[in-house]
């Protein structure tokens, strides 16, 4: 287990700087709820204005208590916050949460100061390794220590809660105390200075009372290390994470398509799906997807059983069955065998199931049907929709000892088969004994048919995601570049230059050094050299001006193709220049680049951005209208498994014809991986590259070319 935050979740003593007794105090319930919460530890309360507080001793400051307190609190104005914490740290502390609100994240002159004595907090942290939360928070909670410092009653229970609002953390612990769902953890992060999300989950990881993890999240620091640590965590448990922001995209003046693809929200999405990170739209998603992937066994693939009293309830579960990913097969001949005779004859025993008329009096018949089904091997779930739930106790249609018997049962073949089982009931919102016998086990019990078959649906991929994610490693990179001495000297020469961007030569000479596949290439400065060199190159040739303040070339009239012979060259040199002169009378001309025309492929786009969140991004669309006007594309976060490089090619749209259509030949998937597999290394390695666009990349049958390069520089 991570040993970083245990002083933090599990103290020895803690000091609360600022303690109150008055209810009107912000304070008060702070300390009330760690003295009443039956934590073992020391407790001292700190108040220069009291001798005593609760019954107990008050010391004037944290320099005056009777040991260290491993864990100290602060609650006091922010001009004293800096002294404050300069003193705990001097009396042993290994964890400080600062509450006190008014800093960072305050406006104009306020925030200003406030981020000022964030940074001293910090650098005086940082000298001996104090873990800091907050400020701007309401505290934490740790049922392993029945340490409480949120200000109300909390129920220990399974799942950790990390929350970037305090307002909102007060929403969800209790939302999911009504719910039913107690916490192991929960941490109201604040403006979260200090202990990073992905701190946290290493953590987590390893805590044992922690069973699932959620996040509310605003903004995400270190996003790339979130990634690396959430790929092993999923490992051993759930991530859900409920993401403000959708709506914001990036809105940043940028020079590469990737950049100006690449929003906010879409690489969120992106980064979330390579981790396996379950993202949920809304409150109510956030617990009824935890509760699911916590409570319920894993199922081994995505076939679902559907059983109902009704034809309408069984086809509008079987549409949203198929919404979410699930296969609804038709059963095995012997499942049905023993299904149809307990059926009114003529109703379906092939899946979904139909109980109707039979099971309203007789709920007996439910417990059999699904026993049935679970027998089956070609079943992986079985999703019930419908009445159960209510046929006693509401419509009266049986004996309820009868309904609850059969609710017992279903819970008992859950536990015998290992396999999940979900009710829909309409009934879902009531108090019944028969569906608190199912929700207190492993049967989850909604009363939205859509919601039960999306949370079914996420068990399911969360289920194949983790079998996948047990076997991955993430790789240290591809082969690197044969001199990275001759890559640092291109950069540093261009910037010595004063270039915002790497001409096409001197990317293509970069790419070559990480054995990225480029045509041949030749640099002609005079008319009498391009032909000369079009000669040696072979005809036909293409031929693209290289400036460094002209990125967009076409733009500029800066490029021609298909040139067959000296005097096309001869006249499209001249061509380009003039073109060139005229887009940008102040652009540094240093003369028209000459490469063979490439034979027909596949065009695809492979791009790098570097996002204020995760770092380096990677894309990869098709490429010319797909990219221009349907953003087909995809991203992956840096660094990339070869599994990360194949999904990301496989998950854009047009894959299709990557595949090959109407008698085309199929690209070679293999050419475009190893691309970028090797643009990720450059992006790992090579940080005075901001954007990158390999635009177009030819992809062949066998084999790719790298036919034009962007490559723009840091500032």
């Amino acid at each position: 287990m991570s040993q970083s935050l245990e002083a933090v979740f599990n103290p020895s003593s803690v000091a609360i700087i600022g303690a109150s007794e008055d209810p009107s105090k912000f304070a008060f319930r702070r300390t009330r709820t760690l003295i009443d919460g039956s934590y073992k530890g020391k407790i001292y309360l700190v108040n220069p204005k009291r001798a005593e507080l609760f019954s107990r001793k008050a010391y004037p400051s944290i320099l005056d208590v009777d040991g260290p307190a491993d864990l100290v609190v602060v609650i006091v104005a922010p001009r004293f916050i800096t002294s404050v914490v300069a003193d705990s740290i001097k009396m042993g502390a290994k964890g400080i949460i600062i509450m006190t609100a008014g800093l960072g994240e305050a406006q104009g002159e306020a925030g200003i100061e406030g981020k000022r004595i964030e940074q001293q907090v910090l650098d005086e942290a940082s000298k001996t390794g104090v873990q800091v939360i907050g400020p701007n928070c309401i505290g934490i909670f740790s049922g392993s220590a029945n340490l409480n410092l949120i200000g109300y009653h909390i129920e220990k229970g399974p799942l950790a809660l990390i929350a970037q609002s305090g307002n909102v953390i007060d929403s969800l612990v209790r939302y999911g105390q009504l719910r039913g769902i107690g916490f192991s953890k929960a941490v109201s992060a604040g403006n979260a200075i200090g202990v990073k999300f992905h701190e946290y989950l290493e953590y987590l990881k390893d805590d044992p009372e922690t069973k699932a993890i959620a996040f509310y999240i605003e903004g995400i620091k270190e996003g790339n290390e979130l990634i690396k640590v959430a790929r092993e965590t999923v490992k051993e448990k759930p991530i859900v994470v409920l993401k403000a922001g959708r709506s914001k995209a990036g809105a940043r003046a940028t020079l590469s398509h990737t950049g100006a693809l690449a929003g906010d929200d879409r690489i969120v999405d992106a980064a979330f799906k390579q981790a396996e990170i379950i993202r949920v739209s809304n409150v109510d998603e956030l617990f009824d997807v935890v509760e699911v992937l916590y409570s319920c066994p894993l199922p081994q693939g995505n076939r679902v059983a559907i059983l109902s009293e009704g034809g309408g309830d069984n086809a509008i579960t079987a549409d949203n069955a198929q919404k979410y990913g699930m296969e609804v097969p038709i059963l095995a001949e012997a499942t049905q065998g023993k299904i149809r005779p307990l059926l009114i004859e003529g109703m379906s025993a092939v899946n979904p199931v139909d109980y109707g008329g039979v099971a309203e009096g007789n709920p007996q018949v439910i417990e059999q049907c699904v026993r049935a089904c679970m027998e089956d091997d070609q079943v992986d779930a079985v999703l019930v929709t419908g009445l159960l739930g209510g046929l006693a106790e509401i419509l009266n249609a049986c004996p309820p000892a009868a309904e609850e018997q059969t609710c017992q049962e279903l819970v008992n073949l859950v536990s015998r088969y290992k396999k999940p089982l979900f009710v829909h009931s309409c009934f879902g919102k009531e108090t019944t004994k028969s569906l608190d016998i199912l929700r207190s086990s492993q049967v989850p019990v909604f009363e939205s048919s859509e919601r039960s078959a999306m949370c079914l649906g996420m068990l399911m991929k969360y289920a194949s995601d983790k079998r996948k994610t047990m076997e991955m490693k993430i790789p240290q990179g591809v082969e690197p570049p044969r001199s990275i001495t001759k890559v640092a000297q291109i950069i540093e020469r261009a910037k010595a230059g004063g270039q915002s961007s790497l001409i096409e030569t001197e990317a293509k000479e970069i790419l070559k050094e990480y054995g990225i596949p480029v045509p041949e290439f030749r640099l002609a400065r005079g008319k009498q050299e391009a032909t000369r060199l079009a000669e040696e190159i072979g005809y036909p040739v293409a031929a693209k001006i290289v400036s460094p303040q002209i990125i967009h070339k076409s733009d500029a009239g800066g490029v021609k193709l298909n040139l067959k012979d000296e005097d096309e060259v001869g006249k499209a040199f001249d061509e380009i220049i003039n073109s060139a002169k005229a887009y940008n009378k102040e652009a540094q001309i240093d003369g028209v680049l000459l490469s063979p025309m490439e034979k027909k492929g596949v065009e695809v786009i492979i791009g790098m951005t570097r996002d204020a969140q995760f770092g380096p991004v990677i894309m990869f669309g098709l490429g010319g209208i797909f990219v221009e006007v349907l953003k087909d594309v995809s991203f992956r976060v840096v660094p990339l498994t070869k599994g990360d490089a194949y999904e990301m090619v496989k998950q854009i749209k047009g894959y299709p014809i990557l595949e090959g259509v109407r008698g085309e030949e199929p690209s070679d998937i293999e050419a475009i991986v190893d691309i970028i597999m090797k643009v990720s290394r450059l992006a790992s390695e090579d940080e005075a590259i901001s954007e990158l666009d390999l635009n177009p990349v030819f992809i062949f049958r066998d084999g790719a070319s790298v036919v034009d390069a962007r490559m723009i520089l840091s500032k």
